[in-house]
């Protein structure tokens, strides 16, 4: 009886009216799969995202542990600047005694060596902690993108959800419309 009584609906409806509905239901569909379609492309910006951001804070990581490099070396670096001073304070005193004169001189060039790999190591890292800071920089630059993203993918659900709500509302007409006719 239902089946018939719903024959006689769509009977009472012109063709020219079931072509509407049938369009403006597959425009409504087309929209809805637009939309998933530009969430599932969102969600794949923000996991590229978080990729990126992990990547930024192992690289975080690395810089704190170069700066401790750092630190260290700027306390061997003073440790061998001291040492230097005093093989040179070394020298003079000892300068009569060629034999240990001789032997402080290699030292010194040693020091002078194991100084100029150090200077040389620090001015690297330094080179290193500069490029990691502009690369912190456009971590924040992503972070920022990242909350934008996400703004946008709450719009874009909150978007869906309303297309989702028009079509049960327009479903939920059609049901009535068919029910009083």
């Amino acid at each position: 009886m239902k089946g018939t009584h719903k024959n006689d609906r769509f009977a009472m409806l012109s063709e020219e009216q079931i072509k509407k509905l049938i369009s403006a239901n597959d425009s409504l569909r087309v929209q809805l799969d637009d939309a998933n379609a530009m969430l599932a492309a969102r969600e794949q910006e923000i996991e590229f995202l978080n990729t990126e951001l992990a990547d930024a804070t192992a690289l975080r990581s690395k810089l704190d542990g170069q700066q401790d490099e750092i630190e260290s070396i700027q306390n061997r670096l003073g440790e061998k600047q001291q040492a230097v001073k005093g093989a040179e304070e070394r020298e003079l005193e000892l300068h009569q005694e060629l034999t240990e004169m001789a032997i402080l001189n290699k030292q010194y060039n040693e020091l002078l060596q194991d100084y100029a790999y150090l200077q040389s190591r620090f001015n690297d890292i330094q080179s290193q902690s500069a490029a990691l800071h502009e690369r912190n920089v456009q971590l924040q630059q992503i972070s920022s993108r990242i909350g934008e993203l996400e703004s946008t993918l709450e719009n874009t659900k909150l978007e869906r959800d309303d297309l989702k709500n028009r079509v049960t509302t327009l479903e939920s007409q059609k049901h009535l419309r068919e029910f009083n006719l």
